[in-house]
């Protein structure tokens, strides 16, 4: 079977590496909802989802339909979608946006780890805040110049005169209208 729009290997790896982030982020924020349904109800006996019924609602419904976005954007990659490609960008530049806004507001905290005892919370934050840029930055760089490449943009059937092939092709179909009617 020939593809007439064969994949090259860095747009593969760049729609793996999307669905197993979300795979990771699925299974991360199951464990948090997992929790917060389960947590133990406070000395009236009402539980958080009783207590704060609109925080419980934005943390089960806005984190599924984010992953489904990017889920839909990895698969799109896969199929060469043009839209997938502008929201692949998308996506590394808010995780870009995002890993240095930690880098610049949160310094001393992301890179150095104290060394007096501090709380288990805290060293959890500066683990996921690590691995957040340690992940997401070098991966957002990537992305956005890999779908900036002119070879990646003509596998997703994207060239530099669109415009000026679409005018071509309505004028054609126009004249090609016209001639049917004589």
């Amino acid at each position: 079977m020939d593809n007439p729009r064969p994949r090259s290997a860095g747009v593969t790896a760049a729609a793996t590496f999307a669905m197993l982030g979300c795979a990771s982020v699925l299974f991360f924020w199951g464990y948090i909802l997992l929790n917060l349904v389960n947590a133990p109800a406070d000395d009236r006996g009402r539980h958080f989802y009783e207590l704060h019924s609109t925080a419980f609602l934005l943390i089960a419904l806005v984190p599924p339909l984010v992953l489904a976005a990017c889920l839909r954007t990895a698969i799109g990659l896969f199929q060469l979608r043009p839209w997938a490609r502008i929201g692949a960008m998308v996506w590394a530049a808010v995780a870009m946006l995002g890993s240095l806004c930690l880098i610049a507001f949160r310094p001393f905290e992301t890179f150095v780890i104290p060394e007096h005892f501090v709380r288990e919370v805290d060293s959890l934050r500066q683990l996921f805040a690590i691995a957040f840029v340690f992940m997401l930055f070098p991966a957002s760089i990537w992305w956005l110049f890999l779908f900036r490449m002119k070879s990646v943009k003509a596998q997703f059937g994207i060239t530099g005169d669109e415009p000026a092939r679409q005018g071509a092709v309505e004028q054609s179909g126009a004249a090609g209208a016209h001639k049917a009617v004589i």
